[in-house]
């Protein structure tokens, strides 16, 4: 029983990880963060805007960034949803 509420707990801390991702990405776009809109060649492992960058070119990182930002919001918002409420 111990286990099981640790891993519900580690659950709902990764989805609310996810969430201040998303939110953050958000706020940097708005506010044209130079490392989220024109981001550096070595992010491309981690950060999905930069290999559309070394693709298509700079000017669709910004849809991508956007992209990347509201999808990781969503899909952790719905995450947190559903383990808030499988966990009573």
């Amino acid at each position: 029983m111990e286990e099981a509420r640790s891993v519900e707990i580690m659950e709902i801390l990764v989805c609310a990880g996810g969430v201040v991702y998303g939110a953050v990405l958000a706020y940097g776009l708005r506010q044209q963060w130079r490392w989220l809109t024109d981001p550096p060649e070595w992010t491309s492992v981690i950060y999905f805007p930069t290999v559309v960058k070394m693709i298509f070119g700079p000017k669709h990182v910004r849809s991508a960034a956007y992209l990347t930002a509201y999808a990781s919001l969503v899909m952790s918002l719905i995450c947190l949803t559903q383990s808030v409420v499988g966990s009573f």
